[in-house]
């Protein structure tokens, strides 16, 4: 096909108006933050409040599986922590990618740990395997934040998300969970790979999305390398898609949300998976009580 138009199409020239326009905006660039100077320390957490708990991979994925969270500490009066698992392969860069997600975590409102695993050994599936002792230490320190800090839902990848240390971290949050009696939500995230079998759809409506990209436009080293910041608005609207479906059932009629985000709930209590959660769909305007019953 040589995509030259029907003779009496009139439509085209509004089609192509609307894919240039697209293409302007993925190709643009959005005004990014001065971070060099330090950032405020990192907030406290009121124990007081109930908690939601993100163990994330590293510097950034706070802010791109972190809607959830964000609307659980806006509307539901949640503190949010997040654990950076690891700051990224390269040594030279973690002191520049810690100020990076000091930064995007005050954005977020968003308390902040490091909890200097195991000599920052890669948190990977493969050190699973062939170091299980080492391992076997970075679960006891996990597993001692969530005895510590007892929250109420945990954030964490799903076992497919296309990444070594999304992956890695996914098995170590488990096994952290393993360690762990108290009854707690597992809310798994995805960025790399899609979850198979999510159960959550949870709209993002414009301001959640504006503090979203906010936050992640401090990471100004990888953006630097990759302006995925630009294609955020286009994967949360895709999971608004894949979610009609996926979370219901093969032709369902989608949410006619512009932004969401998926998930797969699981309850945890005694170190075990009980139950998942029930397929759900929360709005915008939708109360998030329904969520963790």
């Amino acid at each position: 096909m040589n995509g030259s138009a029907h003779p009496h199409d009139t439509r085209r020239p509004a089609i192509a108006a609307y894919v240039d326009t697209f293409s302007r905006l993925l190709c643009g660039s959005i005004p990014l933050p001065d971070i060099s100077r330090p950032a405020p320390e990192p907030k406290s957490v009121d124990p007081a409040r109930p908690l939601a708990l993100i163990v994330s991979p590293h510097p950034d994925d706070e802010c791109l599986t972190g809607g959830l969270a964000l609307r659980l500490r806006q509307e539901a009066g949640f503190e949010v922590l997040n654990v950076a698992a690891t700051l990224g392969s390269r040594i030279e860069r973690r002191t520049e990618r810690w100020n990076e997600l000091c930064h995007a975590c005050h954005r977020l409102g968003f308390a902040l740990l490091d909890p200097d695993f195991d000599d920052r050994l890669p948190i990977t599936p493969a050190r699973r395997n062939a170091d299980p002792a080492s391992w076997a230490r970075d679960a006891d320190c996990l597993a001692a934040l969530f005895d510590h800090y007892q929250p109420r839902v945990i954030f964490g990848p799903h076992e497919r998300d296309g990444s070594a240390t999304h992956i890695g971290v996914h098995w170590l949050v488990r096994d952290a969970l393993q360690r762990h009696a108290n009854a707690v939500w597992l809310a798994q995230t995805e960025f790399w790979g899609t979850i198979d079998q999510p159960n959550t759809l949870v709209e993002l409506d414009g301001p959640d999305v504006v503090t979203m990209m906010e936050a992640l436009t401090c990471h100004r080293g990888e953006i630097a390398r990759n302006p995925y910041h630009l294609r955020l608005l286009s994967w949360l609207a895709d999971s608004v898609r894949r979610g009609g479906e996926a979370v219901f059932g093969a032709g369902s009629q989608p949410p006619s949300f512009p932004f969401g985000a998926l998930y797969r709930l699981e309850r945890w209590a005694g170190g075990l998976p009980t139950r998942s959660g029930r397929p759900l769909a929360i709005a915008a305007d939708a109360s998030l009580q329904r969520l963790l019953e």
